[in-house]
């Protein structure tokens, strides 16, 4: 079910993509401009080639991916007892990254060229990881960074970013970075000391993956007056990454103190 929704989701991003290009490539040439002051020479050329191949390749990946969770749907029926507990375990983690998602859309302070402080938008994810294991949260926090790309993707591509840095910020920005978030499973059954430890990790990983793209994606963007790569992509990614994590563990710390939400937490803890 978790392949079906990750190909669903990748085949409708890259129908985007590939519509998205084609719009581009019908824009006049000062709207191309405008759009991509950063990437003339890849707008002048053939504005829109890098979303429809990025889209095909989307699309493709998506039907794969859609036939290969078929494939294990199907053999998935044979196990009814699991059944049950696999379904409430696919609702429980949709309404999390449902809430997620809205959660992101509530931004309290945005950068330039992408990042921002939103309302606790990573807490739900590093529930579903709390909640189901480490394991399974990892391969939600994955399903949750396809969504945040699909959310932004046409800002992605508006950097005027090559290719190949466009792909590079697409694995480090997004895939790798969110699925991060999986990792606040770790320490679960280790109470809320341990808790509060593996969601501070989980977040400080996703940090490193946007510094790290910072250093080798984006130090184009760096102003002239910064000499180190390093230390200018942890200042801007800091800029928005800390406060997140601060309010993030804010908010995780209250709602462990909390008896019946701690209780309720810790007594469905699953293997």
């Amino acid at each position: 079910m978790l392949l079906l929704f990750i190909g669903a989701l990748l085949a409708v991003v890259g129908s985007f993509g590939c519509v998205w290009g084609f719009h581009i490539n019908e824009l006049e040439q000062d709207q191309i401009e405008a759009a991509a002051e950063k990437g003339l020479e890849l707008a002048q050329t053939f504005p829109g080639r890098l979303y429809i191949i990025i889209g095909i390749i989307a699309i493709a990946s998506g039907i794969v991916v859609a036939a290969i969770g078929l494939v294990k749907n199907l053999s998935a029926k044979e196990e009814k007892s699991r059944s049950k507990v696999t379904t409430k375990r696919l609702v429980v983690t949709a309404i999390l990254l449902a809430l997620a998602s809205a959660l992101s859309l509530v931004k309290i302070w945005e950068m330039p060229l992408g990042g921002s402080v939103t309302l606790c938008s990573m807490l739900p994810v590093t529930l579903i990881a709390i909640e189901y294991g480490t394991k399974w949260g990892l391969k939600s926090a994955f399903v949750y960074g396809l969504i945040q790309f699909g959310l932004t993707f046409g800002s992605v591509f508006g950097w005027g970013l090559s290719p190949a840095a466009v792909i590079g910020c697409i694995l480090l920005d997004y895939i790798l970075a969110f699925t991060m978030l999986g990792f606040a499973g770790l320490f679960r059954k280790k109470g809320t000391p341990g808790i509060c430890i593996s969601v501070a990790l989980a977040l400080t990983l996703r940090f490193l993956c946007h510094v790290l793209s910072g250093v080798i994606i984006f130090d184009v963007w760096m102003p002239e007056e910064w000499s180190n790569p390093l230390l200018y992509s942890l200042c801007y990614n800091g800029a928005f990454m800390l406060p997140e994590l601060v309010l993030t563990m804010v908010v995780a710390v209250l709602l462990f103190k909390t008896p019946h939400f701690n209780k309720l937490v810790m007594s469905n803890l699953e293997k």
